[in-house]
């Protein structure tokens, strides 16, 4: 990459391009995480029937993306933000595997707290994601504050930093990773019999 990078906001589009070249990148945008679908199910749903239309009418939701400099046509970062009275949050944070280590993702996410008007926004991520998560979570020092199982899926469980997704949360995290940490013992030796 030979220039300097660049963070958009879709929400500039909305009124400045037709309604076919909106759709297009709005849609381009979305397909670089469409992979998300395996682990979200209802991830495209959300998208297109919540996060779009609500980054389009309003100031509650926005979506940040970054072109290729190179290729403006590639898109290689995005964010989905959700913004509100009960939480600032990152719903979805993606740069491109062949763009990761770049310093992208310090970018998005610098712009994302600028939007949000916080350095501790609610982020969520399944467990198995946490070692590529890790780097930017340390950077920010945010802080692991609930465990969800079978909240998007029932492969993993959700981990959530700097707030919860559960309204009656009734476990402590103390006692949600000790749950998790049995789980993994008793799946680990249960071979040894």
């Amino acid at each position: 990459m030979k220039r300097t990078l660049k963070i958009e906001s879709l929400k500039n589009y909305v009124n400045s391009v037709s309604q076919e070249e909106f759709m297009m990148l709005a849609g381009d945008i979305y397909m670089i995480t469409d992979f998300i679908c395996n682990d979200y199910s209802k991830y495209r749903e959300w998208y297109f029937t919540k996060q779009l239309p609500a980054t389009v009418v309003g100031d509650k939701r926005n979506i940040l993306f970054v072109r290729n400099p190179d290729d403006v046509s590639e898109i290689i970062s995005m964010a989905c933000l959700k913004k509100d009275e009960e939480e600032q949050k990152i719903c979805t944070l993606y740069v491109a595997d062949k763009y990761r280590g770049l310093g992208i993702g310090t970018v998005i996410v610098e712009e994302s707290i600028r939007w949000l008007g916080t350095t501790k926004p609610l982020i969520t991520l399944a467990d198995y994601k946490l070692e590529m998560f890790r780097p930017i979570i340390n950077k920010y020092g945010w802080e692991l504050t609930e465990i969800v199982s079978g909240l998007y899926n029932d492969i993993a469980q959700e981990l959530c930093f700097n707030g919860t997704l559960t309204k009656n949360n009734e476990e402590t995290l103390e006692q949600q990773l000790h749950k998790k940490l049995v789980r993994v013992l008793k799946n680990r030796y249960e071979h040894i019999k």
